[in-house]
């Protein structure tokens, strides 16, 4: 490449120019190190198996925005940030605004489009009645089709049967729920476990996202290589 010099005008005109080409570069680069850190971020967070939902709460813009920069930077953060802090660094989450426990659901629970378990307010929207609420050696704890885990108590419902289609619970007929009718159903007569109470939750560390940024810092050099042309 060769270039005829004619003035101090034509210098500063060159500068500008190799200038304006390298943050070409550089903005090129930052971009992708920007998108392969949010995959790195999505991906750890599907393999911790925390829900492709929080995955997808993952995003990067690159500043300054629509302009190219020799100091572009990307920053990559998330709409749950609560969240992902609690397992980056381990939390104990308590119950907010006075509530005296968490409610945790089961797999009893049913869910959402999305795959998100309904809250209790909208499982009792769902069934039609409010949440019956036990205590540990409750003599219902001992016919149900639920997994039982630690708890200070426990709400669920009874005269339920499973939907064929979904093999989701739904509200029982009048003749499922009656002994000697061909149509009854034993599993009617059981308390399904909806929600598990607890006072707190330790969520344990599950996420390494500083071993992310040290990876994406070190892969930069050569990912300003391939853009530098």
């Amino acid at each position: 490449m060769r270039h005829s010099v004619l003035g101090r005008e034509s210098i500063e005109d060159l500068a500008r120019g190799t200038e304006d080409e390298i943050a070409g570069f550089v903005t090129s680069a930052i971009g992708e190190a920007g998108q392969d850190l949010k995959a790195a971020w999505s991906d750890q967070i599907r393999a911790a198996r925390l829900g492709e939902r929080l995955a997808r709460t993952i995003k990067v813009r690159v500043y300054p925005q629509g302009q190219t920069s020799v100091e572009a930077a990307a920053l990559v953060s998330t709409k749950a940030p609560k969240i992902i802090d609690a397992y980056a660094r381990g939390a104990t989450i308590r119950p907010v605004n006075g509530a005296r426990y968490l409610w945790i659901p089961t797999e009893d629970v049913p869910r959402k489009r999305q795959g998100n378990a309904l809250t209790p307010q909208e499982v009792e929207a769902r069934f039609g009645r409010d949440l019956v609420v036990i205590q540990p050696g409750h003599h219902r704890l001992g016919n149900t089709p639920s997994i039982v885990r630690s708890g200070v108590a426990y709400a669920g419902l009874r005269g339920l049967s499973i939907r064929k289609a979904s093999g989701r619970w739904k509200n029982a007929t009048a003749n499922q729920r009656t002994r000697g009718n061909r149509s009854f159903r034993e599993v009617t007569q059981s308390f399904v476990i909806m929600f598990t109470l607890v006072p707190s939750v330790r969520v344990g560390k599950r996420l390494d996202l500083e071993a992310l940024q040290r990876e994406s810092e070190a892969a930069y050099g050569t990912l300003l290589s391939k853009h530098w042309r």
